[in-house]
């Protein structure tokens, strides 16, 4: 079965322009820091960033090697290590500015007001994770941004043994403010109560939806990860793929290696289809949200995120792909 076919792309309508956000610069700063004043220097990136400096200590600046380091020398070794500054400095090549991202991540911030009132306003801080992270939600209102994860497919610091292609098509600009909004709306919705396939599939639809709803104007394509070909194989073949899915008898199996592809990134789900993209149950499971909430118009998004039965979301949804032959 062919997963190409001709797809005709509605543009959507554009939102109306949100004043755009402040990017903190951990990353300037920290390259900033002077070794001649160095407790100076630390510590005013202690008062700037006191929720994300821990955090960058602990999960991205330590070397785990080095047990025994403490939280200043594990910063400092990697402030001054020569390859942390050159990938500043590459960075600083691809993003010479980021005008584009405080204008788009604005966007997305009003957004995120508009859907959750009452939760508390983004704030996002942009720093190098030597390839970590691209965004990650650090609490529920503090974004990281990894810019060292956008350079380009074509950076030869992307080692294909660790970063195959499909991810690497991912690392170019065009996809933060994508990843940023994935981050957020994987916070919001946190993981499946349980650990069922159908758990996952319909956990990570509603990410997916929400990361929609956050990103009206973003494509489809770029919200999966997927070529334009291959939403559009998706959508040509979708009853086939739920029908498969259906056959496989998966959904109520545990996660594990053999069924992980179907929501776990991959370059393919060939126990779906050969030709199948990565994480297509997080596909399927994006169409059935839609369809459970084109059912239920008055439904908020909040009480969506609090509805944890997944089976119950799948009946009420009555999701039943037509074929399109």
């Amino acid at each position: 079965m062919a997963f190409f076919a001709v797809l005709l792309l509605v543009q959507p309508s554009c939102q109306e322009d949100a004043p755009p956000v402040v990017l903190l610069r951990f990353d300037e700063d920290l390259m900033a820091l002077d070794s001649a004043h160095l407790s100076e220097g630390l510590e005013q990136l202690a008062n700037r960033y006191p929720d994300f400096l821990p955090f960058f200590i602990t999960e991205i600046a330590r070397d785990p090697t080095k047990p025994e380091q403490t939280p200043q020398e594990a910063l400092v070794g990697f402030a001054f290590a020569p390859q942390i500054r050159s990938l500043y400095d590459s960075c600083r090549v691809v993003f010479p500015d980021l005008h584009q991202e405080e204008r788009a991540l604005g966007r997305l911030a009003q957004r995120y007001a508009e859907l959750f009132p009452q939760r508390p306003p983004l704030r996002f801080v942009v720093t190098m994770t030597e390839f970590v992270g691209d965004a990650y939600a650090i609490n529920d209102s503090l974004i990281m941004i990894g810019l060292d994860l956008f350079l380009g497919e074509h950076f030869s610091g992307y080692d294909p043994q660790y970063f195959p292609q499909y991810l690497r098509r991912q690392f170019s600009r065009e996809y933060l403010p994508v990843k940023v909004g994935l981050a957020l709306a994987s916070r919001i919705a946190g993981p499946p109560k349980q650990e069922r396939i159908i758990d996952y599939v319909v956990n990570n639809g509603k990410i997916l939806y929400v990361l929609d709803q956050l990103l009206p104007d973003e494509p489809e394509y770029r919200k999966m990860g997927y070529t334009e070909e291959q939403l559009a194989g998706c959508y040509a073949n979708e009853a086939e793929v739920w029908a498969r899915i259906l056959e496989l008898k998966v959904l109520y199996e545990p996660l594990t290696p053999k069924n992980q592809k179907l929501v776990m990134p991959s370059p393919s789900t060939d126990l779906v289809f050969q030709e199948a993209p990565g994480e297509i149950g997080n596909w399927v499971g994006w169409q059935i949200v839609k369809a459970y909430m084109r059912r239920y118009p008055q439904m908020t998004l909040e009480q969506l995120l609090n509805f944890h039965d997944s089976q119950r979301l799948l009946e009420l949804s009555k999701y039943k792909p037509k074929r399109t032959d």
